[in-house]
Formats: structure tokens, C-alpha cells, sequence
């Protein structure tokens, strides 16, 4: 079984997940980014370390890997303690790196409806704006601080589950518990920081209730360490409140025993027990729990399950899927996807149930009710212009204005390199997007959404 949990250990993981009894405590070593020499990805805290040390004028900044160890320096030869901040501000705001695989794939689970960070960047919200519908940094973001100048609320909602709404797989929240880029006037970097915030959760916990009733009641699953033995030590004993050894619920820390350090091991899996080291690579182990809940709890719909769920009638401000009828399938899988990012999509049967009455209707849809226009093109598509799928996007192109986004295309069969000749003029320079790519073009369709529901049609 993965990284040493036997069958019982595995499943009763994953149960309690999908009950949604675990948080998920993100540790530096799940936060990567690409490496510049193209080896493994590297955690941020190391990768950024030399960056650091090199906006804070310490001399040989290439030795340095971890920007703990480059604030003591600086602190230590009595620089100016409120410009580690400042400069590790700067350079986050300016990280280009995407959110790593690990962190896509944990914000996949949407049985977690709360997730904990440990660093101060914000790869992990990145990943839930990606992977997560309806989550917006705007309301999803919480972040603590000891003087309470977190800038957010830091308490979470009573009952968190209010938070979610109606949808199950929208609205997780993302606590920055050691406060984050954004927080006044500074967040954990070195040592100190871990203290006075860790203190000041202890000194806060009756202005942080809710957030403390969860932290006591559900499980944690940390994933790689936070940070050193003492302090990952002292945080579970602040947030359960009470002696670790006396705890009958079972918590769990998934990192390298060598990375973990021997004292830490032993103490949790001799002296404490309530706390299962797993021994691994902490992106392997996030990526294998998140397949297994996938395939236990996020098995896809069949085709009829789906067309049992998709409405009959064009509901306002749905998007449209327009497809030739030789890419029935196609169009299902399409509309599969973009249901499971939280997109409302509608596409026409009566066509393929005999209906005759239809063509009226269509027009209304695409005319006056869609909010975007997604045209699946094909070689189906492209072999008649006389068929139906054609007048659908006359009528589409009759709504276009230049400067707004409404047509949104993508090419399911073409050779490669080959240009659509009978989608209409207005959208021939259009940028296409083709099959293989549609995961980024459900991204972009739900952004865009998003976009529509705040504001309107969205410029581009």
C-alpha cells in the first residue's frame, strides 16, 4: 500500500476526508517551483532563499538554502528586520511559477472545505482559483496575525459549512495560519516569527473560537513538516488544547523520516501514537490520495446520468455548446467536463430525438439567452456547409462585438495546422484552441463565467 498505510489505515483515510472530518496542513516541501538547472522541483523556501539573501546585501548569496537561514543572518548582523519582509513581499508579488502538480491536485478534493497554509505565498489559493469553482480570493482568503492586523476576518464562519453554500464543491476556505504576503506588517519567515505566532494563537484562541472548535474536532494531515521539530510540536499542541498524548484522534504528518529528523519520528510514533508519520515524498503521497479519492468518490457520469442532469430547455445565461450531430459523444465528454468546473452548459437533442419545432428556440438560446458561444469544430463540421450547426453560428457571429469575449473556439479533429474554412468571417483570426488543450479551455470558459456573473460580459 502507498507510503506504509495498510488497507484499513488507507480507507479510513479516505473515509474520514469524504465526511470531511481532515484538514489539510500545507507544509514548505509541497510548495515547488520549477528548478532552474531542470532538476526536480524545488521547494520555495529554498528556491527563493538566494533571492533573499541577495536583496538583503548578504555576501555569497548562493550558499544559503532556506530563507529562514537568510533572515537569522541578516537579523544576526544587525540589519533591519522589517526589510526581510518588504523584500520577500517583492519578490513573491513578482513569482511567475504556476501552482505545482501536488497543490492542483489536493485542491481537486473538494471534499476539503478548509485548507491550511503554512508559507506565505499564494500558489495554494492559485490552485484552488484553478481547480475549485465559485472559490474567489476575494471572500475565500483568511489569514491570522498577532497583533490582529491580518487586514481579513480570522476567525472562520459559524458554522463553517455556511460558508460553502448550496454547492458541495464550491467555496473552500484557505487559512494563511501563519499569516501570508498580504498580512501587517509581517508573516513567519524565521524562528521568532514561528514563536510570536504560534504565542499569539495561544494568547487569541478566545477571539478565534470557531477556529479553534475545528481545529479540536477534525483531523489534521500535514503535509510535509511546517517547519522544525519544536514548532510543529508546540502548533498541535496549541491547536488541540490539551496533552497530545491524551488525544484519542489520530492525526497525520507525511514527510521523510531523514527531512523529519529522528527526535520528531520518535516522538510521534513511540511516545505520542496519536500522530501516523507516513514516510515519503509528500507530493507522491498527495498525489496517490488524491487518485484514490477520485476513483472511490468522483467516479465520472455515465452518459446517461449526465443527460438525466443537463436541462431541456436552455436555462438564461447558460453557455452554449454548438456540435455537429456526428460529435455527439465529443460534445458529452466536453459538457461532462465543463460541469465538473461548475460551468452551466446546455447543447441541443431535439435534433437527435426527432423533434421538428427546434429551430426557434435555438435562435432565442444563442440570440438573446447564452452568456457565451462555444463552437466545437470538426471535420464532421467542416465537410457540409448546409448543415444545421452552421446557421447556429451565423446567428452567434449576428451577437459578436469586437472588444468582448462570446465566441469561444475549439478544434476537436482538424490535421494539425489546418485553419476552419466555414466558421464564420468575424471569427476566422480568431486564437483557436484544439482538443488536446481543453483543459485550459474549461479553465478559461469558467474564469470567464466568473467574470460574467461580477461584472458582465467579460473584454478580450
Amino acid at each position: 500500500m502507498p507510503h506504509g498505510l495498510d488497507d484499513s489505515e488507507w480507507s479510513s483515510l479516505l473515509r474520514m476526508i469524504h465526511h470531511r472530518q481532515v484538514i489539510p496542513v500545507v507544509g514548505p516541501s509541497l510548495v515547488t517551483v520549477p528548478s532552474s538547472n531542470g532538476g526536480d522541483p524545488v521547494p520555495l523556501h529554498r528556491a527563493l532563499a538566494p533571492r533573499l539573501a541577495e536583496a538583503l546585501g548578504l555576501p555569497n548569496s548562493k550558499r544559503y538554502e532556506a530563507w529562514n537561514d537568510v533572515a537569522r543572518d541578516h537579523l544576526l548582523g544587525g540589519g533591519d528586520r522589517q526589510l526581510v519582509y518588504e523584500s520577500l513581499r517583492e519578490i513573491l508579488d513578482t513569482l511567475p511559477a504556476d501552482p505545482p502538480e501536488a497543490l492542483l491536485s489536493l485542491a481537486e478534493i473538494s471534499d476539503f472545505d478548509l485548507y491550511i497554509s503554512s508559507t506565505p505565498d499564494h500558489l495554494l489559493v492559485q490552485a484552488l482559483e484553478q481547480r475549485r469553482p465559485g472559490f474567489r480570493q476575494e471572500d475565500g482568503v483568511l489569514a491570522f496575525h498577532p497583533q490582529g492586523h491580518s487586514g481579513r476576518p480570522e476567525d472562520l464562519p459559524h458554522p463553517l459549512e455556511r460558508q460553502r453554500g448550496s454547492d458541495p464543491d464550491a467555496n473552500p476556505l484557505a487559512y494563511y495560519i501563519l499569516g501570508d504576503l498580504y498580512t501587517y506588517p509581517d508573516f513567519a519567515v524565521w524562528e521568532e516569527d514561528y514563536m510570536e505566532f504560534i504565542c499569539g494563537l495561544l494568547e487569541r484562541s478566545d477571539t478565534l473560537e470557531n477556529l479553534f472548535r475545528v481545529l479540536k474536532r477534525r483531523h489534521l494531515l500535514f503535509l510535509g513538516a511546517p517547519s522544525q521539530d519544536w514548532i510543529v510540536r508546540f502548533f498541535l499542541r496549541v491547536a488541540r488544547g490539551q496533552r497530545l498524548s491524551t488525544r484519542q484522534e489520530r492525526d497525520y504528518l507525511a514527510d521523510h523520516h531523514q527531512d523529519l529528523g529522528e527526535a520528531m519520528v520518535l516522538f510521534f510514533d513511540q511516545a505520542i501514537r496519536a500522530t501516523r508519520v507516513i514516510d515519503g515524498c509528500p507530493q507522491d503521497f498527495v498525489q496517490e490520495l488524491s487518485r484514490a479519492w477520485q476513483e472511490r468518490y468522483r467516479a465520472p457520469l455515465s452518459d446517461e446520468e449526465l443527460l438525466a442532469q443537463l436541462p431541456l430547455t436552455m436555462p438564461r445565461d447558460a453557455v452554449f455548446l454548438s456540435y455537429g450531430r456526428n460529435d455527439w459523444s465529443s460534445a458529452l465528454e466536453l459538457a461532462r467536463d465543463l460541469r465538473a468546473a461548475g460551468v452551466p452548459v446546455w447543447l441541443d437533442r431535439q435534433r437527435l430525438e426527432g423533434g421538428e419545432n427546434f429551430s426557434r428556440s435555438i435562435e432565442q438560446a444563442i440570440k438573446n439567452d447564452c452568456s457565451f458561444f462555444l463552437s466545437l469544430i470538426s471535420q464532421d463540421t467542416e465537410s457540409d456547409p448546409n448543415r444545421f450547426v452552421h446557421q447556429e453560428r451565423k446567428w452567434a457571429a449576428g451577437r459578436h462585438v469586437d472588444g468582448f469575449v462570446f465566441y469561444l473556439p475549439l478544434i476537436l479533429d482538424l490535421p494539425e495546422g489546418t485553419d476552419p474554412k466555414l466558421e464564420p468571417e468575424v471569427f476566422r483570426k480568431m486564437h483557436w484552441r484544439w482538443w488536446h488543450e481543453r483543459r485550459d479551455y474549461v479553465i478559461r470558459v469558467r474564469r470567464l463565467m466568473d467574470e460574467y456573473r461580477q461584472s458582465g460580459r467579460p473584454r478580450g
